[in-house]
Order: structure tokens, then C-alpha cells, then sequence
């Protein structure tokens, strides 16, 4: 039986394992994969320490530091989580198992629990969308923005995600046109400077996409403006970048919001004792990689002192 197991393997759930590994716990890391939604973006120039990098680059930071506790903990990457069962608590405290977490593969008994699972991708449920995935069709500008070197493409969005892949579409593509439902584009000033003083990136606001449009890859795109009338037009590609929604379906053993954000208290505390949770899939206000590092060596100390201070 683990000490604990975090599920996720982000900035929050590194930084965590950072903590129990220097405790010489007994832990097991699940992740689809590792570094989370920070492995896809393009620039990050607000993590102290780091003037300007990718997330690659970050991530590998990250797990250089990790690497100094290898052979101390366990680690199952393409392994995703489907639920997390608590022992009845007549058995609680004599030597039973406490939480059982059970995957695609297997099934892990644990003293504890850290949900660090991060955000996904939201998906824009137009006709094409899927048809197309992996067909012009992409949620990851950082991923496949070289594969349309010389072609036309589109962004769907108007925060920074969108944003953040248009100018770095932008390196490859000859033209870049960013559709949001916004009268205009919200997010980072510095972001926003770069799109405005960039003649090959076109905004085209209180626009609607309807549908993405092709036969065996992406040929265009349909969209409806201000004044209602339908468009189409030709394009090679189709980034998807309308914002993220927490990867939390397997715990429901938890309370949520109404966003479906994991509800946890000031010492990263779930409704269930002994199950913590931290970073992009919690209720916390902000969404940064800085807070995320936090929120994860918060959460992995309080864990620690549950663990110390309790009956398991």
C-alpha cells in the first residue's frame, strides 16, 4: 500500500512529488502524461526564475529536478484514472486499505490521495470538428503549427490560448485569421500588442464558426458574422482554441462546483479526509503555471502533516 498517490503529473503534481520524495514516502505517480497542458505552450515569460522559454523546456526543468529521487517512487504515465473508491470506515484505522484507485489497467490502494489532474482541451461541437481531428483539425498550435508551413489557417478564440497560437502559427503559416464571438480579443496586454502590430494576423470579431468544411483533410471554414450572413472560406487548417475545462470526471467521490473544479479549502482540502487536490482543477481563483507550482508544494505539505498527525 502507497503513503500516497498523485494523479496528474503537471507543474502542481511535480512540485508535489518533489516534497514526498525528500520525505522518503512510499508514492506512485498516474498521468496520461507528463507535464500536463504546460508541455503545449509556446512562450512563457512569467515563471520566476526563466525570462523566456517553451513549455518543453519548462516541463524538462521540472523533471530534471525529479530525476534526483529516481528509483524512490513510482511512476505509470499512460495510465489515466476512471474513479477512486474510499474503504468503508470500519476499517479505518486497523489496518485496512483507506482509498483504492483504479485505472484502465489496474487497481492501487493508497493512505492518501492528490488530485492534480489539471484542465483539457474544450471542444467547439460544430459539424467537421471531429470528422477532421488530426485532418487540419488541432488543439495544440505548439504541436502541429509547423505542419502548415505555407498554408492558410484559422484560430477559434479570443483569450490568450487563441491568442498564444496565433503567433506561434504565425512562424509557419502565410496567413493567420484568429474568429472569436468577442467584440474583441481579452487576455495579456503583451500578447495582445504582439497580434495587433502583426500584419499577417487578422481578427475577425462578433463571429460565430458553423462548421469546418473538407473531403479527405480541411478545405475551409463557415462562420456567421455580426450581420448574420453565412461564410465560407478556403483554409488549410483549424486550431481550437476556446479556453480548457478541468480533468476531474474519475472523482466524483469529491465535491465539485458547478464547473465541475474540484472544491477545496485553504490547506488544498477536499470534502473527503485524505483526499487533496491542487492546481488547474480546483476552484482556485487563478490559472498560472507559478500558481500551480505553488498550490502543488502546499498541498503536498499539508498531505504530509495529515498523513503524520492521523490515524492511517
Amino acid at each position: 500500500m502507497y503513503d500516497a498517490i498523485i494523479i496528474g503529473a503537471g507543474p502542481a503534481g511535480l512540485a508535489a512529488a518533489v516534497y514526498f520524495a525528500r520525505q522518503k514516502m512510499k508514492f506512485l505517480i498516474l498521468t496520461g502524461h507528463v507535464g500536463g497542458q504546460t508541455i503545449w505552450s509556446s512562450d512563457i515569460e512569467d515563471y520566476l526564475g526563466f525570462h523566456l522559454l517553451n513549455g518543453q523546456d519548462l516541463v524538462k526543468q521540472f523533471t530534471a529536478h525529479l530525476a534526483d529521487y529516481a528509483g524512490t517512487y513510482d511512476m505509470h504515465e499512460g495510465e489515466h484514472v476512471t474513479s477512486i473508491v474510499k474503504t468503508p470506515s470500519s476499517q479505518e484505522g486497523a489496518g485496512g486499505v483507506l482509498f483504492t484507485v483504479v485505472t484502465e489497467k489496474a487497481s492501487y490502494e493508497s493512505k492518501s490521495v492528490l488530485i492534480v489532474t489539471g484542465t483539457k482541451r474544450r471542444e467547439l461541437g460544430v459539424p467537421g470538428e471531429k470528422e477532421f481531428y488530426g485532418k487540419g483539425v488541432t488543439y495544440c498550435a505548439t504541436c502541429d503549427a509547423p505542419l502548415f508551413k505555407g498554408k492558410k489557417v484559422f484560430v477559434i478564440g479570443g483569450g490568450n490560448s487563441a491568442m498564444d497560437a496565433a503567433i506561434f502559427a504565425e512562424k509557419y503559416a502565410t496567413d493567420v485569421s484568429i474568429i472569436t464571438i468577442n467584440a474583441e480579443l481579452k487576455g495579456d496586454p503583451v500578447m495582445l500588442s504582439k497580434i495587433v502590430a502583426n500584419p499577417r494576423i487578422h481578427v475577425l470579431a462578433l463571429t460565430k464558426t458553423t462548421k469546418i468544411i473538407g473531403n479527405s483533410f480541411v478545405s475551409g471554414i463557415g462562420y456567421s458574422g455580426a450581420d448574420g450572413i453565412e461564410h465560407e472560406e478556403p483554409c488549410e487548417g483549424v486550431f481550437i482554441e476556446i479556453g480548457l475545462m478541468p480533468s476531474t470526471s474519475f472523482a466524483d467521490i469529491v465535491e465539485k462546483d458547478q464547473w465541475k473544479q474540484i472544491v477545496i479549502d485553504k490547506r488544498n482540502r477536499t470534502s473527503v479526509p485524505g483526499i487533496f487536490a491542487a492546481g488547474d482543477c480546483t476552484d482556485v481563483a487563478d490559472k498560472q503555471i507559478g500558481i500551480a507550482v505553488g498550490e502543488g508544494s502546499k498541498a503536498a505539505l499539508e498531505l504530509i502533516k495529515y498523513l503524520q498527525t492521523s490515524h492511517v
